[in-house]
């Protein structure tokens, strides 16, 4: 066993069947309560290229890990239940990912794929913008290399090609495939296989399953890349026809539950014409006395798109 401030690394020693060429290390399991891990390059001066199965199974501390570049395989399930895991950090190669490998990991938001020179091919000229882009697009790819793990779609963790036009279109179609799915579809299919908690209503389903599209086009916005404009309007559309003042708020319920805190997120929602005259006081009761920095946001875009009264001008104290 090794372990030097990032806990302790078990490990094997792993041979080719016929005995042949050098052998390697395979990390079987670690024991910790880090937060942030560097998985070694070697070990007792052999490369490590494997992660077994299970070999991070549950650690629950565990909030961002960094995988060596002579890694090249990463077995099942090896990250699964880590339900405190953000960010991870993988070689740009080829990498022979198992199943379930974050499986249940709810907080993953970045995968970024380090090194090689593919990235560099899909910047645009100009060295003025060169590091600024790359860093951008590097972000952006991470954040959708995590979504993968939400849109069920395993063979998108291809760390080699994330990131190019061919990878883009992969991930643009099985999102729509996702966004055009019917909100109702799964619900008999989930009630008779006991995957919900008894007494879930059709109605609970459906909102729940839209949620999970806003999410989901809100995170494709704010990660444009390669990002065609069609499906920009598609998922702009989507978002609102589902907010505040609609038959259905999901928009508004995520961005005020969920993200209310966030400035990213309310910009967007600016952005593509989610503030109006109509739904604008409606918003800031939802509101109440919290989020002070999203209603100041709102408060000050009304006053410089809408302009007119304020909408604190026919309250008093007692109103509150």
């Amino acid at each position: 066993m090794t372990g030097k401030n990032d806990g302790t690394f078990g490990y094997r020693v792993d041979r080719q069947r016929d005995g042949q060429g050098e052998p390697w290390i395979a990390i079987t399991d670690y024991k910790g309560g880090h937060a942030e891990v560097h998985v070694p390059e070697k070990i007792d001066g052999l490369s490590v290229k494997v992660l077994a199965k299970k070999a991070f199974l549950s650690r629950k501390n565990l909030k961002k890990v960094f995988l060596p570049e002579s890694l090249e395989e990463v077995g099942d399930w090896a990250f699964a239940y880590c339900t405190g895991l953000e960010s991870v950090y993988l070689p740009k190669k080829n990498i022979k990912l198992g199943s379930g490998v974050f499986m249940e990991c709810p907080k993953i938001k970045t995968i970024y794929a380090y090194g090689g020179e593919r990235e560099e091919r899909m910047l645009p000229g100009g060295q003025g913008n060169r590091e600024g882009e790359r860093k951008k697009q590097s972000d952006q790819t991470a954040a959708l290399l995590a979504a993968a793990v939400a849109l069920d779609a395993e063979y998108l963790l291809d760390m080699e090609e994330a990131g190019t036009e061919q990878w883009i279109r992969k991930w643009d179609a099985r999102m729509k495939a996702i966004m055009e799915t019917e909100d109702g579809d799964g619900y008999t299919r989930m009630i008779l296989c006991g995957e919900e908690d008894y007494g879930c209503s059709l109605e609970e389903f459906i909102k729940n399953k839209r949620k999970n599209k806003v999410r989901l086009a809100m995170l494709r916005l704010l990660n444009p890349v390669g990002l065609a404009e069609e499906n920009e309007a598609l998922w702009k559309k989507y978002l609102l026809d589902h907010t505040k003042g609609c038959r259905s708020e999901e928009t508004w319920e995520v961005i005020w539950k969920e993200h209310g805190y966030e400035e990213e997120y309310f910009q967007l929602f600016a952005d593509i014409g989610g503030i109006k005259e109509e739904n604008f006081d409606g918003m800031l009761i939802d509101m109440g006395e919290n989020y002070a920095e999203m209603k100041a946001f709102f408060i000050s875009y009304k006053e410089r798109q809408m302009g007119g009264k304020d909408f604190f001008d026919d309250l008093t104290l007692d109103d509150w």
